[in-house]
């Protein structure tokens, strides 16, 4: 049974490397840290436009204020019965 370009396993260290895609992880790592890199800016775009929205919709019903007065209230009212 073959497993590859080795046929001997006895002399494991007089051969290099047997994994895929020998020569490529410099590529991947650059290609992996620019992904990472790229995903971390638009999450943030993301959480800001919606953090955003989420101040405009606080200040378009009174201020942080009325807004956890309201939420307060209707907690008190769903407790209640």
């Amino acid at each position: 049974m073959s497993t590859g370009l080795v046929d001997n396993w006895l002399n494991v260290d007089t051969f290099g490397p047997i994994y895929p895609f020998v020569g490529t992880e410099v590529f991947l790592t650059i290609a992996g840290l620019i992904f990472w890199f790229g995903w971390h800016v638009w999450q943030h775009q993301k959480e800001s436009a919606e953090f955003e929205a989420d101040m405009e919709n606080i200040k378009k019903q009174g201020g942080p204020g009325k807004v956890l007065e309201a939420e307060s209230s209707r907690e008190m009212k769903d407790s209640v019965g």
